[in-house]
């Protein structure tokens, strides 16, 4: 009852003149599942997530800063990767921008997250509590710069950009459309690596052929980096959601991965079915239960695994 009362003014705090707006998280990730790296070890597992967000505008300029600190208590599992005996594993800035821009154009620079993918770092974005397995291989956080086109209201969004690449430290220019249609999203685009020879396409978005379902597609394939054995990668992720207007929304999962040469370090399938309950606009829980799917050369059985996530946010000002 305490936290019911207290969540709206602990996670949305606006002042005035200049627009500013502060808030942030707490997750907690339970889960059952393989020790990571592992494919048959299942063990309990406990991990979670603190961030605080600042938003503000002021005339064409405007900001957004997220910090996270995540962690675990119990054994490595696939979503916290932290060193045993050290709970408090990665402190980052998911966000660190400055943009300035007008009603057709815009510049953006700092910590930067391109417009590529389906899912979002915060899993209380997403439809289910693990991210798909296209977000692995595809580009992260960028400290870097963007410009970009706006075309007409509410119009589809072109930005072209380059940088460092956060997580793989390695230099990285991409190019992406973001558009969020009544009916259709896409987040789609293209990222090279010219240092590594890496290559890839990202083509993701939702379709709602009927107000009762969405389906959300997350599809990648690349060229790894040279000397690598087996070059080619792809991977398709499908995503069935159910009710997407109410506040419980059942979700279906299928991904299959074609990766010869390990390069993702993705499973070759996976299938997963749970969802979300919304009990309020600042709280979400998300279930899942996973089938993962072992190497065709193995003679290991698919491995099964459980995850959730409970949280309480300041809902996103997007």
């Amino acid at each position: 009852m305490l936290l019911a009362v207290l969540a709206p003014a602990l996670f949305d705090v606006a002042l005035a003149d200049p627009p500013v707006s502060v808030g942030g998280a707490v997750a907690v990730r339970p889960s059952y599942a393989p020790v990571t790296g592992g494919s048959s070890l299942d063990v309990p597992g406990l991990g979670g997530e603190v961030e605080g967000d600042l938003t503000f505008t002021k005339g064409i300029v405007s900001g957004r800063f997220d910090l996270d600190v995540q962690g675990t208590v119990l054994p490595t599992l696939g979503i916290v990767n932290a060193p045993p005996g050290f709970p408090v594993n990665i402190v980052r800035p998911e966000q660190a921008q400055i943009q300035v821009g007008g009603d057709t154009w815009l510049a953006r620079g700092g910590v930067l997250n391109a417009n590529l993918g389906l899912d979002d770092w915060d899993e209380w974005l997403n439809y289910l509590p693990t991210w798909g397995e296209s977000f692995g291989p595809s580009p992260g956080r960028m400290a870097g710069a963007e410009v970009g086109r706006v075309f007409g209201d509410g119009g589809p969004e072109i930005d072209v950009g380059g940088g460092l690449d956060m997580d793989s430290v390695l230099p990285i220019a991409e190019a992406s459309v973001d558009y969020q249609g009544t009916n259709w999203t896409t987040d789609s685009g293209f990222a090279a690596y010219p240092t590594t020879g890496a290559y890839m396409i990202v083509a993701s978005g939702t379709v709602s052929p009927a107000p009762v379902v969405t389906i959300a597609l997350d599809g990648l394939a690349g060229i790894a980096p040279a000397g690598t054995a087996e070059t080619a990668y792809a991977g398709l992720t499908v995503d069935g959601v159910f009710l997407p207007q109410l506040c419980v929304q059942p979700t279906v999962r299928v991904e299959g991965q074609f990766d010869p040469s390990g390069f993702t370090g993705n499973a070759p399938w996976t299938a997963s079915i749970g969802g979300a309950l919304e009990p309020t606009s600042w709280s979400k829980i998300l279930v899942e239960g996973k089938l993962i799917g072992s190497p065709i050369a193995s003679d290991a059985t698919p491995t099964p695994a459980l995850y959730a996530s409970f949280a309480v946010f300041r809902p996103d000002p997007d």
